[in-house]
């Protein structure tokens, strides 16, 4: 029996789920605040009526918490994860998937807090967690792995992270074809990592890979589109091949003319930035 008290009067759980349903559109058009409101007002609720260890109070405080993650309050998203955390713990089955979920949940906000040693700890709590089922949930499973190589990533240990990346990478593509959407951000953090290992040829055909994602998924006037257009740029410009990496920085110029005025900061920083390689390419030039 999952409620408590006298329910005569009342329906608590349809109650519950109405705030809830309200919470988690609020918080998909990042309606914060009202988000909040929304989700303490079940939580009010289930705590009134509910059992003290029904997964329905976990879910709760899993909203809440990743209301307070979206808005990088990560002290309050972790109280809140570690909440779900107990509840399903002594609530659900010793492999259920949930609690893999709240390991990696819990890791992202530690990684927040930029305390990687304990991020590192709930993260390999989650992979081994998912592995506990006879069916692993592959999504899953390359989503914990990803986020162990962006921890690495952030700890400057950029094997590692590669290590990681490529292995969440070969998963995903077991679902999902070369260039869907949700690769995108995998894609970008192996051309980085490459990039601090100064394989820029390889950095290069993963932003390239980024880039054209983006071009087919991304609105016209993305600025993120103009971020990896400089990232290439970068690359091409260690490589000393000036030409290309020029035409990169020009079509990050024209990406971020099509949202920003001329005097924006971000449009003259952009041009200094073109100046520069000129600046670059002569110097270059007169040492040969």
């Amino acid at each position: 029996m999952s409620l408590q008290g006298n329910t005569s009067q009342l329906d608590p759980e349809a109650t519950a789920h109405c705030s809830m349903t309200t919470g988690i559109f609020c918080l998909s058009q990042e309606q914060y605040q009202e988000a909040l409101q929304h989700f303490n007002r079940a939580l009010q609720v289930q705590q009134q009526y509910f059992l003290p260890n029904n997964p329905s109070l976990a879910r709760t405080y899993g909203f809440i918490a990743n209301t307070y993650y979206k808005q990088d309050q990560f002290e309050e998203s972790l109280s809140y994860h570690m909440k779900a955390l107990e509840i399903e713990q002594n609530s659900l089955s010793n492999d259920h998937p949930s609690i893999a979920t709240s390991y990696l949940n819990i890791s992202k906000d530690y990684t927040g807090l930029s305390l990687y040693s304990i991020a590192l700890e709930y993260n390999l709590k989650a992979i081994e967690q998912i592995k506990k089922s006879s069916q692993a949930d592959i999504n899953s499973l390359a989503s914990s792995i990803h986020h162990l190589g962006h921890i690495y990533h952030q700890q400057n240990k950029y094997e590692k992270a590669l290590i990681s990346y490529k292995e969440a990478l070969e998963l995903h593509h077991t679902l999902l074809p070369d260039d869907d959407a949700s690769l995108i951000r995998l894609y970008y953090r192996i051309a980085n990592a490459y990039y601090q290992l100064e394989r820029y040829n390889e950095a290069l055909s993963f932003y390239q890979k980024t880039l054209d994602i983006q071009l087919k998924t991304l609105p016209d006037n993305a600025k993120t589109i103009a971020v990896t257009y400089t990232n290439i740029s970068t690359a091409y410009l260690s490589l000393k091949q000036f030409d290309e990496a020029f035409n990169a920085a020009n079509q990050a110029l024209d990406q971020l003319r099509k949202t920003l005025p001329n005097n924006h900061p971000d449009v003259v920083q952009q041009r200094a930035y073109l100046d520069a390689i000129k600046i670059k390419q002569i110097l270059n030039d007169k040492s040969h």
